[in-house]
Formats: structure tokens, sequence, C-alpha cells
């Protein structure tokens, strides 16, 4: 195997820019559509307020409250969900680990090779897995407006998965992936 490519989140910083573009632009769509969706009444944030708060008026402070720790929640979870990928694809022996850096929590297993289209699921789970559960439990308790907002956040908060997908779909020669400590090596023959 050969090096194609290396992608390092952590120190490029072009492609530090384009993951910064691509989550506004994930927010900025998910702005519109939430506007599109008030307005077609598929979501009606002050009945949705006034369900939070009963019969008291602080319905809006409970829904900013909500929409703060599902935000944070998500955060580990997203990762955990990358850890019980790799685990899946890896193998019993796979050691994943976790962090911080440069503002982003990571999970992940350097060194860890997969092919390619596994490596892009492994990449893309957290955001099929916590998109349908935010959207499906928002609806679930009568909070949609709440779980589109939380899953507009979460995908934004996905950009970096979403761009290593693209880069990694973009190089045709790539079969391989590896993980490492700053991203993702693409490997071929």
């Amino acid at each position: 195997m050969r090096t194609i490519r290396d992608i390092d989140f952590l120190g490029d910083e072009e492609l530090r820019g384009r993951l910064y573009r691509w989550s506004l632009a994930i927010l900025g769509l998910g702005l519109l559509g939430g506007v599109a969706l008030c307005l077609s009444g598929g979501a009606n944030p002050p009945a949705e307020a006034a369900h939070l708060a009963g019969a008291g008026g602080l319905g809006w402070l409970l829904w900013l409250v909500a929409l703060a720790v599902v935000s944070i929640v998500v955060l580990p979870v997203h990762e955990l969900v990358h850890a019980l990928y790799f685990r899946l694809f890896g193998g019993p022996g796979t050691k994943v680990t976790f962090g911080c850096q440069a503002g982003m929590l990571y999970a992940g297993c350097p060194g860890l090779v997969l092919e390619r289209d596994r490596f892009c699921i492994v990449l893309a789970a957290p955001a099929l897995v916590l998109s349908a559960a935010l959207l499906g439990v928002g609806s679930l308790l009568d909070l949609p407006f709440l779980g589109y907002v939380a899953f507009v956040l979460h995908l934004s908060g996905c950009a970096g998965d979403l761009l290593a997908i693209c880069e990694i779909s973009r190089e045709r020669s790539c079969i391989r992936c590896e993980d490492t400590e700053r991203g993702v090596r693409l490997l071929g023959v």
C-alpha cells in the first residue's frame, strides 16, 4: 500500500477553513429549512414553548435549556457511535482512544486500516444515527422543532466527518483508509 494523501484536520489550515465554511453552510441551510417548516405549518415553536412550560410563562427558557442540554449530551454520544463502529469493523482487539484537540472531540484508532467503504461508514454513522434519533425523539415528545434545531446543530458539527467522506470519495485510487492522530491517510496500490 502506498499513501495517496493525508487528510490533516489539525494542521491543514486551508482544510480547517473549508470545515468552518461547511459548518456555516449547514447551519444556513438548516435555518432556511426551519423557516420553511414554520411557514408551512410543519412546526409551531410558540406551541412547543407553551407545551414545555405547562401553565407557566417559562416555556422559551425551558426550550432553550432543553436545546443546550441535548446539544451538550449529543457530543460525547457522537464519539461513542464512532467508537462502536470502529470496534465493529476493526474487530475485538481494536483499541479506541478519545480526546479533544483544536476544539474538536474525537474518537480514534490510530493505525487502524479499513476498506474505504467501511471507513466512510464509521465517519457517517453518528450523523445518520443521531440525526434520526434527534428528529424521532423530538417528534415523540411533541417537540418536533426542538428536535429539528438540535438535528441542524449536530449536523453542522458533523462537517468534518462529511468533508472527510467527500475527500475520500473524490480519490478514486483510494482502496483503504488509515485512521491517524491528525485525521485520515488514504491508501492505494
